[in-house]
């Protein structure tokens, strides 16, 4: 009896590109890309979906990636997500990051840069893709906040993160943006520059993360705490942390809390006060608080009267508690 041998039958495209978003390294989708005909697209778009570049890095790696991508621009349709890690602004760069301005526009969904000394070039900022991506990172210090209103004037930018030292000159003006989330570093805390940005963004956002120092300042703090209730009236997320080493219970949060009666979303890594249980938003999904062991005992009344309340008709309770307990004997 003879038989004949049949080939396996093709991976679907779609299944290949699902296979290859789970490779283990970029190596094995370079070897990937080089099995057949069929492996090229889904492997590559795999492969330079997410790239770290360093332009002055001593490493070839970062050389070649550069070259492979001036010699195949093609290459370029598949990035989604750039870093960008650049040490003096003032040094060639422009002319080694030249292939960034090739990048299709609507391509590029998340830019981050990080510098460490000089100025934020505008130059990046107008290259086609990035006047069209959704989500930026900037990761370095900003003189002016001229810089800034450049980046909300973006028609497409949803998500913005950046630093402020709260010494940032100039002003900002309102734009018609789709911002939705905004996320600050204040290295100096409560400051004009960021009751700037607020006061022109507030409206818009749903989503804020506060990095700053509290604790230090508590006039600071409370001055803070004051600008967020004023300016962002609609927020549906809130993540507060602080900088440095664990700071006492941030009592402002409990004004924050009981201020966003819409909020679904809360992580604060400051620490809170025993009754801000009592001030928890009905319709509050996701909660993440550092507590004392002290305040155990609100926690579970708090839940324990949340799930009695519970009926057909109202699903209000938590969803998602993550909660980090810290056994250091409190004083008080």
């Amino acid at each position: 009896m003879q038989f004949l041998y049949r080939p396996p039958a093709p991976l679907q495209e779609d299944l290949l590109h699902l296979i290859f978003e789970h490779a283990p390294c970029p190596e094995t989708l370079a070897y990937a890309a080089l099995v057949c005909r069929a492996w090229v697209f889904p492997a590559q778009a795999a492969l330079y979906k997410d790239i770290q570049y360093s332009p002055l890095a001593p490493c070839r790696k970062d050389a070649l990636l550069a070259r492979t991508l001036r010699s195949r621009p093609h290459l370029l349709r598949f990035v989604r997500r750039l870093s960008l890690v650049t040490l003096w602004t003032h040094s060639p760069t422009p002319e080694l990051c030249d292939w960034i301005a090739l990048i299709p526009m609507h391509h590029l969904r998340d830019f981050l840069w990080t510098w460490e000394r000089g100025h934020l070039l505008p130059s990046f900022l107008s290259l086609p893709a990035v006047q069209t991506t959704r989500n930026i990172d900037l990761r370095g210090r900003l003189y002016t906040l001229s810089v800034v209103q450049s980046v909300l004037d973006l028609p497409h930018l949803e998500s913005l993160s950046l630093e402020l030292s709260g010494d940032e000159q100039g002003t900002l003006a309102c734009s018609s943006t789709k911002l939705r989330h905004l996320g600050v570093v204040a290295h100096g805390g409560h400051s004009p520059p960021l009751d700037k940005l607020l006061a022109v963004v507030g409206h818009c956002i749903k989503s804020l993360r506060i990095v700053s120092t509290f604790g230090d300042d508590l006039e600071g703090d409370s001055a803070l705490v004051s600008c967020i209730l004023t300016h962002c009236v609609d927020l549906k997320s809130l993540d507060i942390a602080a900088t440095g080493t664990p700071k006492p219970p941030f009592s402002a949060i409990e004004a924050l809390i009981r201020q966003f009666v819409s909020l679904e979303h809360l992580r604060c890594s400051t620490g809170a006060v025993p009754d801000i249980f009592g001030a928890m938003p009905r319709n509050l999904q996701s909660l993440q608080l550092p507590l004392a062991l002290s305040q155990e005992e609100p926690l579970l009344d708090y839940l324990e009267h949340e799930t009695a309340s519970l009926s057909l008709d109202s699903l209000e309770l938590i969803r998602h508690v993550k909660l980090g307990f810290d056994d250091t004997p409190n004083d008080s």
